[in-house]
């Protein structure tokens, strides 16, 4: 839409300043055509300068869009691993307090059982895992939105999906 905008006020930008030689400044202190004419030749000028630095801005944002796929999967691959080895460590407790516990069933997520057992929550190797993992979702969900609004910015820039 901004670069459609654009081409429509450099064509008007052209059409003024050509209209401003086609008609001779005559200075007899009322606003005549050369006047007008020059005027709106800088009314668009400071337009299409307007609409280049939106258009700047907007498209730095809309360039790193490809980038974002790969961030997700490596925050994505990041929080797989951590679940792998929460679930290493957890099976490991288990296995030693087997005896207490004899009669808890595993099938639940590593995640939860953590939450379970107060000796595993106040582990600091688990503790750090499990904040590396709540702030991977955070910046996975963030990248998320920045997409959408890649969407938005790409519409106003130029129609585009």
């Amino acid at each position: 839409m901004l670069i459609l905008i654009l081409g429509i006020a450099t064509v008007a930008f052209i059409a003024f300043l050509v209209l401003r030689v086609i008609y001779p400044a005559v200075y007899n202190g009322l606003p005549d055509a050369h006047t007008f004419f020059t005027l709106m030749a800088w009314i668009f000028g400071f337009v299409i300068l307007g609409l280049i630095i939106a258009i700047c801005y907007l498209s730095t944002a809309v360039a790193t869009e490809s980038t974002i796929d790969s961030k997700i999967e490596m925050y994505q691959e990041e929080n797989t691993n951590i679940e792998e080895d929460i679930d290493r460590i957890v099976r490991e407790y288990l296995k030693h307090e087997q005896d207490t516990y004899a009669d808890l069933k595993t099938d639940e997520s590593s995640i939860t059982l953590i939450t379970l057992f107060p000796e595993l929550k106040s582990d600091a190797l688990v503790q750090q895992q499990l904040e590396i993992y709540v702030d991977n979702n955070a910046k996975i969900k963030s990248l998320k939105e920045e997409k959408i609004d890649i969407a938005k910015k790409k519409w106003v820039l130029y129609f585009g999906k």
